[in-house]
């Protein structure tokens, strides 16, 4: 009775502080509800998931599916984020990887920070790289594909001039010395507007003022007394060709310098999705 007594308080100290066992984050990054992976592979992708959440001190998932319940890939992928409290610091900065067999599509989510870093030509990129190994059935070769890209696009830095675009208001927040500055449309709008009016103005006063109209009309009068006892005289004349030179040039087309693209495109297209923002993108296979 003393034991069931114990249990009975602890329980009840729980309730009343609104503690829920199913809210506490345990250490599980790999969520295969498909069952793509062998225990052994499960055990590996977790080891080599901690040591990449470590490195970039950002959090990171792998999910597979084969039932999204009639979502979308995107869908999917950011209320698993959401919903199971994945994310790291003020901002639940993190990316989860979604394997979706149900909808035939590989979908890279990003949040917080990790939008900065992988902006969308990064997730293009990252996806260019892994869709063949989905095709394959090579999921665990796209796993680890998916987490080199992630650690050499993060070792590589947020793009100089990384700004954030939020598809649904059109609102950009630009990255600047580790400080976020935002810009509505309406702002930009009424920037743009602004400054037409002035550049406008001041072509418009430059314009008249080159247009010399009175000098124009006293020159006129001039000539019209100088050349009032002027003839003219015509002549047959002729341009012949007698000869012609065509250079040719090829010029080559713009390549890129490393594999996998340059990525130096500073846009990350984000969305909202209950009040928080995600990035990233998908492929189908």
């Amino acid at each position: 009775m003393k034991k069931l007594g114990i249990v009975l308080c602890l329980a009840l100290i729980l309730l009343l502080s609104g503690v829920s066992l199913a809210d506490t984050k345990t250490d599980q990054r790999v969520y295969d509800k498909a069952g793509l992976f062998s225990e052994e592979e499960i055990q590996e992708l977790e080891e080599e998931i901690k040591s990449l959440r470590e490195t970039m001190n950002m959090d990171v998932a792998l999910v597979t599916t084969s039932d999204a319940h009639g979502r979308t890939s995107e869908r999917y992928a950011d209320d698993f984020y959401d919903e199971m409290k994945l994310g790291m610091g003020e901002e639940d900065s993190g990316l989860l990887y979604l394997m979706d067999m149900d909808n035939r599509e590989l979908y890279i989510s990003t949040c917080g920070q990790m939008i900065r870093f992988l902006t969308d030509e990064r997730v293009e990129d990252m996806l260019d790289n892994g869709i063949g190994y989905m095709g394959d059935g090579d999921y665990m070769g796209c796993a680890h594909q998916l987490m080199q890209d992630t650690l050499r696009w993060y070792e590589k830095g947020i793009v100089k001039g990384q700004y954030n675009v939020d598809r649904d208001t059109g609102e950009i927040s630009y990255y600047k010395g580790g400080h976020k500055r935002s810009i509505r449309w309406y702002e930009a709008l009424l920037a743009a507007a602004v400054s037409g009016f002035c550049a406008g103005s001041v072509c418009l006063k430059v314009k008249n003022e080159y247009a010399m109209k009175e000098e124009r009309k006293q020159a006129s009068n001039y000539y019209m007394a100088y050349r009032a006892d002027a003839c003219f005289r015509f002549r047959d004349q002729r341009d012949v060709m007698k000869n012609s030179h065509v250079l040719r040039q090829v010029i080559p087309r713009t390549t890129h310098t490393g594999p996998g693209g340059s990525g130096h495109s500073g846009r990350s297209t984000t969305h909202s999705i209950g009040g928080r923002s995600h990035g990233g993108g998908g492929r189908k296979f």
